[in-house]
This record gives C-alpha cells, structure tokens and sequence, in this order.
C-alpha cells in the first residue's frame, strides 16, 4: 500500500469533495435540497467527505492504472453511480413514498461531483508516482 498516495489523495479528495458538494447542494441546487436553518451540522459534513475522499484514495492507491484524469472520472463516475443509488435507496426506506424526480437529480449531482472528484484524486496520485 502506498500510504503518500493513500493520504494525498485521501486528503484533497475529501476537500474537493466538501467543497464541490457545497457549490453544488448548497449554492446551485438549493432550492431543490433546502435546509432549515440551523440543522446541518458542518463537522458532519465535512467528515463524511473526508471519508469519502479516502475511499477514492484506498481505491485509486489499490489500482496503480488509475492515475490520470481520464481514469479517474471514469472510476469516479462508477463509485459514484453506485454510492448515489445505496444513499437514494436507503433514504427512501423512510419515506411514504419515493420521490424519483429528487433521486434522479440527487444522483446526477452525485455523478457530477464524484466524477470531477476521481479526476483530481487521480491527477494528485500520478504526481505522486
């Protein structure tokens, strides 16, 4: 394992993530995912995307073809395929009914800010080859 790697692009990952979500959720679509004031919780949130930045890492790390930026937005588009459906599909276990306008949207967003997310995580792994 090559930890340089793991924790590089764990780290920028995570705060590409952070702050792609926010450009997007909470600047662009917020209309379409409102909060109430006062209920996020940033530490959270930031934390959730630190994770998330280093199971790019640990992916990226593991695959040593994945170091550029074509790569990397493929890889990214696939994990976040996936993750976006588990999360869509797990909220909506809670719900009276499933809003598929908002999951696909939600989706989409997530492909979006995961696929930019692969490629720069992907970029700081090939300079850290």
């Amino acid at each position: 394992m090559n930890l340089k790697k793991l924790l590089g692009g764990g780290i920028v990952g995570g705060i590409s993530f952070f702050l792609l979500g926010w450009i997007t959720y909470g600047i662009l679509l917020k209309d379409y995912f409102p909060q109430q004031e006062g209920t996020e919780n940033l530490t959270f949130i930031f934390l959730g995307s630190m994770c998330y930045g280093f199971l790019f890492g640990w992916i990226f790390q593991l695959n040593e073809g994945i170091g550029k930026c074509g790569s990397g937005i493929k890889a990214g588009f696939g994990i976040g395929l996936f993750s976006a459906l588990y999360v869509n599909f797990f909220q909506g276990m809670n719900k009276p009914s499933l809003d598929i306008q908002m999951m696909v949207i939600d989706t989409l967003t997530m492909l979006i800010i995961s696929a930019l997310m692969g490629a720069i995580v992907a970029v700081v792994n090939g300079k850290l080859s």
